[in-house]
């Protein structure tokens, strides 16, 4: 079965614990949770521009890669709980919710064969570290196998903006450090074929999952888990080896209330 519909299931047991995507290729997404339906949001088309993650920079340079066309960037902004209508192209995007306030929030992303609800909720203590320009921010990102016009459902309180782009790249290969506060998904960097080691942190939360999505939106799975962190609840310090079977461009797209660190290096 389809691997971009295994995001709907990691994110709901983000959800479930943290009170507060992305799963195994099997997974079945047959069903949705019924929403009441809510004003319309209001899509517009916005000049390019994307959310950071910090990254350490490299001494090396990839291959180039292809980087695909550029679409300006669709911006939907509302107040409060919102449902929109947004057309999406085929292949992978990434969404940034921005808002005024620390507050607990959830994107939803449905079409007729794709489907991600994710929940981020920020910790006080570390809340300013999701700032940009004076408001807070966290992304995912996520995979259509098709084009369409999809319905987009925003859960929160006050004003908010979401942004849907192509994730951000790097010309930067392993290693790579990144580091962050609440969900975010890192920049699009190299990964050559080997065995890799990836150091994890975590503090100041209650859950964190680092899932791996290739330049075609695929998550890297090792049996029916999510590599290289499925889902932890409490703070983590550990570092997970795993093999990397094909030379591509990854990004994370990491789950987690506190602040966060990971790096990725040969083993």
């Amino acid at each position: 079965m389809r691997k971009s519909l295994s995001i709907l299931s990691a994110a709901l047991l983000v959800i479930f614990f943290a009170a507060a995507i992305i799963t195994a290729g099997c997974t079945d997404n047959s069903a949705t949770t019924n929403v009441t339906p809510t004003p319309e949001a209001t899509a517009e088309m916005t000049p390019e521009a994307t959310a950071n993650v910090t990254a350490a920079p490299t001494e090396a340079t990839p291959s180039a890669t292809a980087v695909p066309t550029e679409e300006p960037k669709t911006t939907v902004s509302g107040e409060g709980s919102q449902n929109a209508t947004v057309e999406l192209s085929k292949g992978v995007h990434l969404f940034t919710l921005v808002q005024g306030a620390p507050v607990e929030s959830t994107v939803s992303v449905m079409t007729e064969k794709d489907g991600i609800s994710v929940k981020n909720v920020y910790n006080a203590t570390v809340s300013a570290q999701s700032m940009k320009d004076g408001k807070y921010y966290w992304s995912q990102a996520f995979m259509l196998e098709e084009a369409a016009n999809a319905t987009v459902q925003v859960e929160t309180t006050g004003n908010w903006t979401l942004d849907f782009a192509f994730p951000q790249q790097i010309n930067g290969i392993v290693p790579q450090t990144f580091t962050g506060a609440a969900n975010k998904a890192t920049p699009f960097f190299q990964i050559n074929e080997g065995t890799y080691n990836f150091s994890i942190t975590a503090a100041n939360n209650d859950v964190v999952g680092v899932h791996l999505m290739d330049y075609d939106g695929n998550v890297i799975m090792d049996g029916d888990r999510q590599m290289p962190l499925a889902f932890h609840h409490g703070a983590y310090d550990d570092v997970v080896t795993m093999k990397i079977n094909e030379s591509n461009n990854y990004l994370f797209n990491v789950i987690c209330d506190g602040n966060w660190t990971v790096s990725v290096a040969e083993a």
